[in-house]
């Protein structure tokens, strides 16, 4: 672990003066076994020696890492007095979809505690206790969308993807919570082989801006898509393709035909490109759209078809 927190620091290092990456200074042995012990639990051991070790708040994800005095307040006190209690979700199941179904746990989140505050009411939490014990979940305190985890196996390896995804160039940071670490080889692997629909998405939408992909991509991405079994994982792939440019919009029309009535609209709607007038498909892109609504009969299909094409100059 050393290793790891090695690489940290000088990653750390390494980041660009205009990314002010301040750090709160580390936390005595003592202050951490305090918490613990008002608390009773145990923080997970990587997290532990971020503290001890590297910093205690400060640049991270989003508006940054919350300080020790902020770990519970920050999501409305939901977490007060709960740490010793497991957090119920059990990560990778499943792709979570939709509003969080469990109404208990809507603006109740036991055994985390409150790393990032995203804005609004959507939270980064680290799990404290519970199944998902040391690993980092996304929530909605209104219940907006079901807890969904991070890739990352623990704290020190989520820390580190965030510091190499802004050191590689990523084309944006606002996806970081549904993405994963490794380079194109790597992520086309677990697009395609690995059995968890949960990081089968985030690798796909690793690729709405992975940096410098190279020129095979798109038509991997419409294999991918192609063999894909899961609805929510075929809309992220196809998501990556549209991020491609053109030479991936021009795959989109594969999947007016899926099987899903909402891969089918989202298909259409990302074979438009941003114009100054507003968004329109291609010429291939229309002719694609028009012979789809001669035969789609899904009415809501049928209508984003007609959106897109009325866009058309």
């Amino acid at each position: 672990m050393d290793d790891r927190i090695d690489r940290i620091r000088t990653k750390l290092a390494a980041l660009p003066t205009s990314h002010e990456a301040t750090l709160d200074p580390p936390l005595p042995e003592e202050r951490v076994a305090r918490f613990e012990d008002a608390h009773g639990v145990r923080l997970p051991e990587e997290f532990r020696r971020f503290l001890t070790r590297v910093g205690s708040g400060g640049y991270g994800p989003d508006h940054g890492l919350l300080p020790l005095h902020r770990w519970q307040a920050s999501a409305g006190d939901v977490c007060a007095g709960r740490l010793s209690a497991p957090f119920p979700v059990v990560p990778d199941l499943d792709v979570p979809e939709g509003p969080e179904p469990n109404e208990e746990l809507v603006g109740a989140f036991p055994g985390t505690i409150t790393v990032v505050h995203r804005g609004c009411s959507d939270y980064t939490l680290l799990v404290v206790t519970g199944p998902g014990r040391g690993r980092l979940v996304e929530v909605n305190a209104e219940g907006f969308f079901s807890p969904r985890f991070h890739s990352d196996p623990d704290f020190l390896a989520w820390y580190e993807r965030w510091l190499d995804f802004v050191l590689t160039g990523h084309r944006s940071l606002n996806r970081f919570a549904d993405q994963m670490a490794g380079g194109e080889e790597e992520l086309v692997a677990t697009l395609l082989g690995d059995a968890l629909p949960a990081r089968r998405r985030a690798a796909a939408y690793t690729f709405l801006t992975h940096p410098r992909p190279g020129p095979a991509l798109p038509a991997t991405l419409l294999r991918a898509y192609e063999r894909e079994p899961h609805p929510a994982v075929r809309e992220g792939i196809l998501r990556a393709m549209a991020a491609q440019g053109e030479r991936g919009r021009a795959l989109l029309a594969a999947a007016l035909a899926d099987e899903v009535a909402k891969v089918r609209s989202l298909a259409a709607v990302l074979m438009t490109v941003s114009v100054a007038e507003g968004r329109w498909p291609s010429a291939s892109g229309r002719r694609a759209l028009a012979e789809r609504l001669a035969v789609e009969e899904d009415p809501s299909v049928h209508e984003t078809i007609r959106r897109m094409l009325d866009r058309a100059p």
